[in-house]
């Protein structure tokens, strides 16, 4: 595998988006040349990536529609738009990672597959089953209540926390991964405890030692068309998940805690620490034993091999129409 990180300018103006598009394929285009890759097959997984697309002319496009890009903070929500639809319409496949999207945008391609995220199944698994603890969680009074992830103003109810974290002063609220939001009105609780960013291979270690995992997300179009992949991680960890309402949750009702309103979350989060139900985390990680990461590449190579076959068979009679036509 070859990883090739391209470089581009902090230009935001019409003007701008070319130069970056120019600058980008130039350097895709480079490095494809220097390994030999003639006819490419191009995945991409963000919309303005399109100009890049269209220069390169591979022989194979799948894009992957993973978020609600045009709601990110600070986007060009038309141009965004404009950018995923001619992106849907002249892909080869088209790959979805949650049911609302893929409701909303599968007509417009008949080559479209919902596929959903993964989970490192036996990475997690593992780790439960390792005497090892990190030393800033070690001495962590329980229950911990714990998130690992993003905590940012687009995703996260920071109200909520500071509510839950003010009602449940037993408890300890522990928080992994890097901070972009306002918290420190949370900083305030003797009960909540920041670690900071950790690297992947640190972050089951962490999550073992949770008693319950916690998702306090914002009530918005971002986290409508959403589908978090540490929802599977927690589950493969056998966790306890007490979480506010997103549409994907719905297939997991009945191995998690969905919270309506704050008063719930928090009865969500006592109930889940009080549980103590082997059957249950069995169960939980029983439902994602097999949405590895492996099993989603081998169904998108298979939807490659069956896309191709086809195109190669209509280009064939496209040929041998036009033989005929010729004949005649």
């Amino acid at each position: 595998m070859w990883v090739l990180s391209p470089v581009s300018l902090p230009l935001g103006s019409r003007v701008g988006r070319r130069l970056n598009t120019l600058l980008v394929y130039l350097q895709v285009k480079l490095a494809s040349t220097l390994l030999g890759f003639s006819e490419p097959v191009v995945y991409v997984g963000c919309p303005p990536a399109l100009g890049v697309v269209e220069k390169l002319k591979g022989r194979y496009l799948i894009y992957e529609r993973s978020d609600l890009y045009e709601e990110m903070p600070g986007a060009d929500k038309s141009y965004i738009a404009y950018l995923d639809d001619k992106l849907t319409g002249s892909a080869d496949l088209v790959l979805y990672m949650n049911k609302a999207l893929w409701a909303e945008g599968a007509n417009r391609n008949d080559n479209s597959l919902l596929i959903g995220h993964g989970v490192d199944f036996d990475f997690f698994v593992n780790a439960t089953k390792s005497q090892y603890v990190p030393e800033d969680i070690v001495e962590m009074p329980h229950p911990i209540i714990g998130w690992f992830g993003d905590i940012s103003d687009k995703t996260t109810d920071i109200g909520l926390l500071e509510y839950a974290a003010e009602r449940l002063p037993e408890m300890s609220f522990v928080f992994v991964g890097p901070i972009s939001a306002d918290v420190r009105k949370l900083r305030q609780f003797k009960n909540v405890y920041f670690l900071g960013p950790k690297s992947y291979e640190q972050v089951p270690f962490y999550g073992k030692e949770f008693d319950v995992a916690i998702m306090a997300w914002n009530q918005n179009k971002w986290i409508e068309f959403c589908n978090p992949v540490k929802t599977k991680e927690y589950l493969a960890l056998g966790l306890p998940v007490v979480t506010t309402y997103y549409p994907e949750i719905e297939q997991y009702r009945d191995i998690v805690y969905v919270a309506e309103d704050y008063d719930a979350f928090v009865s969500g989060i006592r109930r889940a620490a009080d549980e103590r139900d082997k059957a249950m985390e069995d169960q939980r990680r029983q439902r994602v034993r097999n949405e590895t990461w492996d099993a989603k590449v081998a169904q998108i190579k298979c939807a490659i091999r069956q896309g191709a076959q086809k195109r190669e068979c209509e280009d064939s009679r496209q040929v041998m129409r036009g033989s005929a036509t010729q004949s005649r």
